[in-house]
């Protein structure tokens, strides 16, 4: 029995390193590769609906080089978030021209956790913007999104790779995974042993589920890369498409 789709694209979260996610969606362009569903959550969300939206690759990277997708960040008196995602939206609302899900050119799923009632989310249809930045809230850095009357923060909390939705409605799945953990031996201070075990945990996400993927792509060298590092975009842009590259020869 044939399936919906042919191609599903799964970008996991990863803050920055999410450019990484454009550069390999060039790759697969390359290669006659169009996803027609994507399944995205945290910075996947992002890259995600800007390709949904009809974007290139590379006229998204250079959009949010340009208006800096972190600029004008709010710091708020500390008390559900250390900053307010002021510029972040500025800078969606520039980007996208599409304002609700059913305007996307490829149908797009976004996750995120509503905390009030502790269950993992999904938004395929509505406001586009107020999902990615539910998506988007990374814990203590950002505030909840309030939607409905709930509040949502980065679905990555509990799955950072969600490729559930896609796994009975596409004949070739792909998986994007933006955050590799190798091996470290010097280990030793409280922001390097938060990092990693944050990583970790965001790589073990990816890996549990990398069984439903046909093709798995996780570029390695991302490792040194910051998750609120604009000013490596293009280079992390460069790391995703060459793995891509890498992987589909490898693959096809």
């Amino acid at each position: 029995m044939s399936k919906k789709y042919k191609y599903g694209l799964v970008l996991s979260g990863g803050g920055t390193r999410g450019f990484a996610h454009l550069g390999a969606i060039k790759a697969l362009e390359e290669h006659n590769i169009k996803p027609d569903i994507i399944s995205g959550v945290s910075a996947g969300s992002i890259f995600g609906a800007l390709y949904a939206d009809d974007q290139s690759a590379e006229n998204a990277l250079k959009a949010l080089i340009d208006k800096n997708l972190l600029g004008l960040l709010e710091v708020m008196v500390p008390k559900n978030g250390l900053l307010k995602m002021t510029g972040f939206e500025k800078t969606l609302r520039k980007s996208l021209s599409a304002r609700t899900f059913e305007e996307l050119k490829i149908p797009l799923y976004i996750h995120a956790v509503n905390i009030n009632t502790i269950e993992y989310t999904r938004f395929e249809k509505g406001d586009l913007i107020s999902a990615i930045k539910a998506s988007s809230s990374i814990p203590i850095v950002f505030a909840p999104v309030e939607i409905n009357g709930y509040q949502y923060l980065d679905g990555g909390i509990i799955n950072n790779f969600p490729v559930e939705p896609l796994v009975d409605c596409c004949e070739t799945i792909i998986g994007i995974n933006v955050n590799p953990v190798g091996v470290q031996h010097d280990v030793r201070g409280l922001k390097t042993i938060a990092v990693r075990a944050f990583h970790l945990t965001m790589r073990n996400h990816a890996r549990a589920r990398k069984e439903y993927c046909d093709i798995y792509i996780e570029p390695e060298k991302l490792e040194k890369y910051g998750i609120l590092d604009i000013s490596s975009a293009e280079a992390v842009f460069e790391i995703g498409y060459n793995k891509t590259v890498e992987i589909l020869k490898q693959s096809l």
